[in-house]
């Protein structure tokens, strides 16, 4: 494949990562608190809210996010792997360096993802490897959640099964008041060990784990199948995409009501939840990608989903600039703000921070080659500093 870039997948990385935003800022960046003595109509405008904030970004932007990353793997190993012998050994090492980034940056944000993204990344080097065929069997395996299907069959058949208590729930609750109240050494300090098991606990109990998985391997296969260099290919396929999650998301609509008249409660509610909110978000994801796809692709919508191209090419710089906005802004160490501004107000700041990292990402790329930390990133990977960043004309 064509080392140049591949607008439409710069673009629906682009548009995830304003999802991730958006949601991270109703949440507070997990300080979830809402602001006290808010009149009525706040508290039912702050809660609607945070529910459609879950409902249309909740385990849908992640997705888009694991998609886009496996389709930037194949592009780039089959870019490195024309001038090398050691591409898959590289990939490695920028995978280390990606998880490295991550723990720093959760040392200010507990939930960071780069790590996660890192850690369940590296068995694509091995699985490249395999035909597509196997590929395609190992993606739907993984799609399936087949970890979560015994604690289902339990709950079906054992009436009197319950499970065990998360044990990201109370490592999660020794995070809160240290966010609230904290100083920034405290939070750090938390954050070094008992943050970041809350959220691998987090990643390991609500089986997000072979969910991300399965979509780094479905990214591979649309790489490997070439249908992003042939637009009525790629409209075909994001139709079929946009066809099939509409029926996915009908279906676990459907599914979730009757979870609701088993009359299951508590834990064993949760683990059939678990199971059906996972299809689920999978389905609202390929609609999401499918109908984003189908207008970047030969629509005069192409020209206003542009904008989120450049925020996806810089889509590290930016993910991790975020969370050195937001965490300063809500936590009790700086501005402490989760105290008067609820999800409705704090919808409001995401867009301020998205319109400046906006503004900053176009300018940017109009005279460097690459957002700063994707170039300091390539530097590391590559063990050189001797690599272009200022564009041509500015040189």
């Amino acid at each position: 494949m064509s080392g140049k870039r591949i607008d439409v997948v710069d673009a629906l990385r682009g548009s995830a990562l304003f999802g991730i935003l958006l949601l991270h800022a109703v949440e507070h960046w997990d300080l979830i608190r809402m602001p006290e003595h808010r009149p009525g109509w706040q508290v039912m405008l702050d809660q609607q809210v945070l529910d459609a904030a879950y409902a249309i970004f909740g385990g849908k932007a992640y997705a888009i996010f694991a998609l886009v990353f496996g389709v930037s793997f194949f592009i780039t190993l089959d870019r490195w792997s024309r001038t090398s012998r050691n591409a898959s050994a590289r990939f490695v090492w920028r995978l280390v360096l990606l998880g490295g980034l991550g723990y720093l940056h959760g040392l200010l944000y507990g939930g960071d993802v780069l790590m996660v993204i890192a850690v369940l990344g590296l068995p694509l080097v091995l699985l490249n490897k395999l035909p597509t065929r196997a590929l395609l069997v190992v993606a739907v395996a993984l799609l399936l959640q087949l970890p979560e299907w015994p604690g289902v069959f339990q709950v079906l058949s054992d009436p009197s099964f319950t499970s065990a208590r998360p044990h990201h729930w109370d490592l999660y609750g020794q995070t809160d008041g240290v966010y609230a109240a904290g100083s920034f050494a405290e939070v750090v300090r938390l954050n070094a060990w008992t943050g970041q098991a809350a959220k691998w606990w987090w990643t390991i109990e609500t089986f997000r784990y072979p969910q991300m998985l399965g979509l780094f391997v479905c990214g591979l296969l649309i790489g490997r199948s070439g249908v992003l260099l042939d637009a009525p290919k790629l409209r075909q396929v994001a139709l079929r995409a946009l066809i099939a999650g509409i029926v996915g998301w009908g279906l676990t609509w459907f599914a979730q009501r009757g979870v609701q008249g088993l009359g299951l409660k508590d834990g064993r509610l949760m683990v059939i939840s678990n199971l059906v909110n996972a299809y689920g978000n999978l389905a609202q994801m390929a609609v999401w990608a499918g109908g984003f796809t189908l207008l970047y692709v030969g629509t005069r919508a192409a020209r206003a989903l542009g904008i989120f191209a450049p925020y996806g090419r810089m889509s590290l710089t930016c993910y991790v600039t975020q969370a050195a906005l937001g965490v300063p802004f809500f936590y009790g160490f700086g501005l402490a703000m989760f105290r008067s501004v609820g999800p409705f107000h704090a919808l409001f700041f995401a867009l301020g921070v998205f319109a400046l990292q906006l503004a900053f990402a176009h300018w940017w790329l109009r005279r460097y080659t690459q957002g700063p930390l994707e170039w300091l990133w390539r530097a590391a990977t590559l063990g050189t500093l001797q690599l272009p960043l200022l564009r041509e004309r500015f040189c």
